[in-house]
């Protein structure tokens, strides 16, 4: 065969090539820990919905009556507006010392999801720093918490270092405040 013949079919070995590393041929297509949309800053009343906190009723303090949930304003904005609401189990509870103080890692593994288009993976990982809402409810409880079950509201958003990180609040893992969630997911779905 001569140079000039077999020059079409190595170009074309090659363009072949050429599509198939672009289009990931071969891969297990995109990280799904990575969000393929646009993610909120977490600022303003966003740092109110999804504080970091734990409810003490979650951890089985009960300082007064429950509110209903379905009456919470707070409660069905957060479902509204979660990536997901989710029933899970604390699987580990891990602490860090910081130069800042002590920290903590939550790894939870979801038993049920209630609500929201974007779940976060499963098992998942929450990341509790010193100026979080539930340090005191992780600093007293620690090693407790594993087992425990809660209602999680998480949402993930843009750090500025373009990468991403999930903030959330921890509910009591109660009948009426899934039957709640549930309910206002479905409610908001129709409008």
């Amino acid at each position: 065969m001569s140079i000039m013949a077999a020059l079409p079919i190595r170009h074309a070995f090659f363009s072949a090539s050429l599509v198939l590393l672009s289009t990931g041929c071969g891969g297990d297509g995109p990280d799904p820990a990575v969000p393929q949309r646009p993610l909120p800053t977490y600022l303003g009343h966003e740092t109110d919905l999804f504080d970091d906190g734990i409810e003490p009723r979650a951890v089985g303090l009960e300082l007064e009556k429950p509110d209903n949930p379905l009456q919470d304003p707070k409660f069905r904005e957060r479902v509204i507006t979660s990536d997901a609401v989710l029933r899970a189990r604390v699987a580990t509870v891990t602490t860090r010392e910081e130069d800042s103080g002590a920290a903590f890692q939550l790894s939870l593994r979801v038993t049920e999801r209630l609500a929201g288009p974007h779940p976060p993976g499963d098992p998942f990982t929450l990341d509790v720093g010193r100026k979080s809402a539930s340090l005191g409810v992780l600093k007293n409880f620690n090693a407790r918490l594993v087992g425990m079950s809660f209602i999680v509201f998480v949402r993930r958003y843009v750090r500025p270092d373009g990468d991403s990180e999930l903030h959330f609040h921890l509910t009591q893992d109660a009948p009426d405040v899934k039957k709640a969630a549930v309910e206002t997911a479905a409610i908001n779905s129709v409008r």
